[in-house]
């Protein structure tokens, strides 16, 4: 079996996918489409296939066996819309939607037509996760703390929060989903974000986050992310959870066990590991079940980061599940 891929979006992480599939022996790339008639050009002429500047076109061409989405968060409800209607299998970039209402749409579009779709929330899929999970082995976690520390971004739409949504939608959503993913569904959001560091004319753009998590299972978190530093600090993200008498750190790097009396257990990542296989396997086996970042929970984790906007401006602790059902329309909490 051959699986056939159509690449939409050719930026940076289309680039990234594209290199990875390259690596899957049974998986070819029979197209690629973005708005940028000579990036669609360079893409083809690296990767192979036909291009085009329009998705549909290119689509409806090549009907493709899965299309991935690298995508902007706005246009990704239309984009899966036009894949699920004809049957096609699904990666998407995350995050998934800009709005709670889009993103619980887009999750309906997938569950009604069926096809297999994965979100890009990698570390659910990670070998380091299951380290993390088989450490816990059960027991309940009482304490998840998340850190994100970065730059200001290079690419000009997520820099803006007006387009991009700031860092705890864009970016520390990694973070919310791997803590939902260990420790199941938060129920009670309170934020605080900050721009002190880093001129409005230089980053539109919060430059800190400070959130803080109540999960239905009684668990504390919390997750801290700043744009004011610089790549290269060690450890510079990550999840730390504990439970009684363990602590694990992961990420995609690696994931330390630490226990009581014993030397920290730590198991690096390994180098051949990505998304890309994990999600051809399963579209090889056809096995919905192996999908762990579906759309419906990939919402659930957009409207955590999205409450975390909403309390950040109203200074309000925000009750997840009235959220999630009564989400508001506000553009100062969500990408326009």
């Amino acid at each position: 079996m051959t699986i056939s891929v159509a690449v939409v979006g050719t930026g940076r992480m289309g680039r990234l996918h594209a290199k990875q599939l390259q690596d899957v022996p049974d998986v070819r790339i029979v197209g690629a489409a973005d708005v940028r008639a000579e990036a669609v050009e360079e893409f083809t002429a690296e990767f192979g296939g036909t291009g085009s500047v329009d998705y549909r076109e290119l689509l409806d061409r090549t009907r493709p066996d899965v299309a991935y989405f690298c995508t902007p968060a706005s246009e990704h409800l239309d984009q899966l819309t036009f894949a699920a209607e004809r049957g096609i299998n699904v990666f998407v970039e995350k995050p998934l939607a800009p709005s709670v209402t889009t993103a619980t749409a887009a999750a309906d579009v997938i569950e009604r037509h069926g096809v297999l779709c994965t979100v890009g929330y990698q570390w659910r899929y990670s070998p380091l996760t299951d380290v993390a999970r088989d450490a816990l082995a059960g027991l309940p976690p009482t304490m998840l703390a998340g850190w994100w520390y970065w730059t200001i971004p290079p690419l000009p739409w997520i820099r803006d929060r007006r387009t991009g949504g700031g860092q705890i939608f864009e970016q520390a959503t990694h973070l919310i989903d791997l803590m939902r993913f260990l420790a199941g569904d938060v129920s009670t959001v309170f934020a605080a974000y900050a721009d002190n560091a880093i001129p409005e004319e230089e980053l539109p753009n919060w430059d800190a986050s400070a959130v803080t998590l109540g999960f239905a299972n009684g668990a504390a978190g919390s997750v801290h992310s700043t744009y004011a530093l610089f790549p290269g600090i060690p450890g510079s993200n990550g999840v730390d959870v504990a439970a009684r008498e363990v602590l694990v750190r992961v990420n995609l790097a690696k994931a330390t066990v630490f226990r009581r009396g014993v030397p920290p257990v730590e198991t690096s990542a390994r180098a051949d590991w990505n998304i890309d296989q994990e999600f051809m396997a399963i579209v090889r086996r056809n096995d919905p079940a192996a999908v762990r970042a579906t759309a419906r929970e990939s919402a659930q984790s957009i409207g955590v980061s999205l409450a975390a906007n909403y309390s950040a401006v109203t200074n309000r602790v925000v009750d997840l599940l009235d959220f999630m059902t009564n989400p508001p329309d506000d553009a100062t909490i969500m990408p326009l």
